[in-house]
């Protein structure tokens, strides 16, 4: 029982740290590395690349990235602290919290690709207790209508619809020694279903995992 208290203790702790002092502990390098430290990173750099995307994609109109109780000790987002800073912020005026630029540079730093990002990002704004409206439709749901959602989440229109196949159907040759075909087009979905979803915002975190260690 005291083992579990303490790993608690220490999640909490990890997810209240400032987000580059988590960083430096993430690192395997680190003298005080946890490797609970690397993955609690990893969920709030996520977390908070969720909460600005949507922020500045909506204007911040009639939406709030933070609980609304989040400064009487709530914790906002997807069950972490990090966005307590943020509240405060945005009562006195300030639209981006320095810590949210953290991530997203850690996030650009780490050149995923778009699909996984996506994924990790549908993920992770989904996981938030507080979900709500669009966010709380199903896997499925979301994989078979993935175009406002990725809208939502900052990516531009037309990168979402999915993968544009061309088959060639070939008849035999004509008189001048050229082969006759015809050209199809064949839209396939960026993700299948909801499990393809899943699967690949498991790949993004691995990713993310190894690249916080160094």
């Amino acid at each position: 029982m005291a083992l579990v208290k303490e790993g608690s203790a220490m999640r909490d702790m990890y997810e209240r740290m400032p987000i580059g002092r988590l960083r430096e502990i993430a690192r395997e390098s680190h003298a005080d590395h946890d490797p609970e430290a690397t993955r609690i990173f990893v969920s709030r750099v996520l977390d908070m690349e969720v909460e600005r995307r949507t922020w500045f994609a909506h204007e911040n109109l009639g939406y709030q990235p933070f609980s609304s109780t989040a400064k009487l000790g709530e914790h906002p987002g997807g069950g972490t602290a990090a966005a307590d800073p943020l509240a405060i912020a945005y009562d006195r005026g300030i639209r981006v919290h320095a810590a949210h630029e953290e991530a997203r540079q850690f996030l650009a730093y780490a050149k995923l690709k778009p699909r996984v990002l996506l994924a990790a990002l549908i993920q992770a704004a989904k996981t938030d207790r507080r979900v709500t409206g669009p966010w709380a439709k199903s896997y499925d749901q979301i994989a078979a209508d993935l175009g406002p959602y990725a809208q939502r989440l900052g990516f531009s229109p037309g990168n979402h619809h999915g993968i544009t196949m061309v088959c060639y159907d070939k008849f035999k040759p004509l008189e001048t020694g050229w082969l006759k075909h015809k050209e199809t087009r064949k839209a396939v979905p960026l993700f299948k279903n909801g499990q393809a979803i899943k699967d690949s915002a498991r790949q993004c975190k691995i990713q993310l995992l190894l690249i916080s260690r160094l």
